[in-house]
């Protein structure tokens, strides 16, 4: 049995008391959903002595639409919310519906998701089985055992809506010591997997912010994993774009589960002028294809991983075209 370390669980019911507990209480971290963290815990990668809830905070939740067709995701609003809300593009809430399974999907956040820390075989084991394998890089270690590193670490970025909010060009709102600001999504990782979110650690993610989406907007999601349920992705990839009259107007893709930061993939706006035939599909295909790098910190084949990337642009596109049917 895997037991935590003792810790006391806070209950703000403000942003500002719970910025203020996190930055006045020692040893302390947020916890919203706690479907990632306290597994964390349980293997002895994080020993908080405090646990500040964002559980009971008024106006946490909530999709609020703007009248410019914008959105305003509370940072708490969970998963299964968002999952079934068809009023969301339709790749933001196809992410959220293949995160994990439903159990975790009921208690687990949008925010939480953002901030989801990265993941590595040599890092999301047990504290006995990283202390006989030396530790690594990212924890407690010296030595990233991917790729043989003492200066990086390549523990890859696994949240399943960030690749569709980047390819939507969401920002987030942050309340940290310097008040409210908005943080471009791609802008907000690094390609750093011990630090690869670059905010400061006490900061507070309270809203997602999606602007107005264009005349025939099309969005959707693809996830490889190993099994249809529960599992991270082995690879991710989020689609956003728009096709008028059967005419790409603009299209975007990002990929994840490669590195500690997701990917904006080059070369999409070729499509732009173009219908989305057979022809375009597979060349966008191929440039995803040529872009994409896995590294062996996840499960599966890096040039399994690779080749499914090719394989999963081209259906995500076919996809696109349905929607714009």
């Amino acid at each position: 049995m895997l037991r935590m370390q003792p810790f006391e669980v806070h209950l703000p019911t403000t942003v500002a008391e719970a910025a203020r507990l996190r930055a006045e209480l020692p040893e302390s971290l947020f916890v919203a959903g706690g479907t990632d963290l306290l597994p964390n815990m349980k293997h002895g990668l994080f020993t908080p002595k405090h646990l500040v809830s964002l559980s009971h905070i008024d106006g946490f939740t909530g999709v609020t639409h703007g009248e410019d067709g914008s959105l305003r995701i509370g940072a708490g609003t969970t998963l299964d919310t968002l999952a079934a809300d068809e009023s969301l593009p339709a790749g933001l809430s196809k992410a959220a519906g293949l995160v994990a399974g439903p159990q975790h999907r009921k208690m687990g956040t949008l925010g939480g998701n953002v901030m989801l820390d990265t993941r590595c075989l040599f890092y999301n084991q047990s504290e006995q089985w990283r202390t006989a394998l030396g530790y690594c890089l990212k924890a407690e270690g010296t030595l990233c055992h991917v790729i043989g590193s003492k200066k990086k670490c390549v523990a890859a970025h696994s949240a399943d809506t960030v690749p569709v909010l980047i390819a939507l060009d969401a920002r987030v709102e942050v309340l940290d010591a310097g008040g409210v600001s908005e943080v471009s999504m791609r802008e907000l990782y690094q390609q750093e997997g011990r630090k690869a979110v670059g905010l400061d650690e006490k900061a507070l993610i309270t809203a997602i912010l999606v602007p107005p989406r264009p005349e025939g907007h099309v969005s959707t999601y693809r996830k490889v994993r190993t099994r249809a349920a529960i599992d991270f992705p082995q690879l991710g990839l989020g689609l956003s774009g728009a096709i008028v009259d059967g005419v790409v107007t603009e299209l975007f893709a990002v990929a994840s589960a490669l590195m500690p930061q997701p990917k904006v993939l080059k070369g999409m706006d070729e499509a732009v002028g173009h219908a989305l035939d057979d022809a375009m599909i597979e060349h966008l295909a191929e440039r995803c294809y040529k872009q994409v790098r896995p590294q062996r910190s996840l499960h599966g084949d890096p040039d399994w991983r690779r080749h499914m990337a090719r394989v999963e642009m081209r259906r995500g596109l076919e996809e696109l075209v349905a929607q714009a049917r």
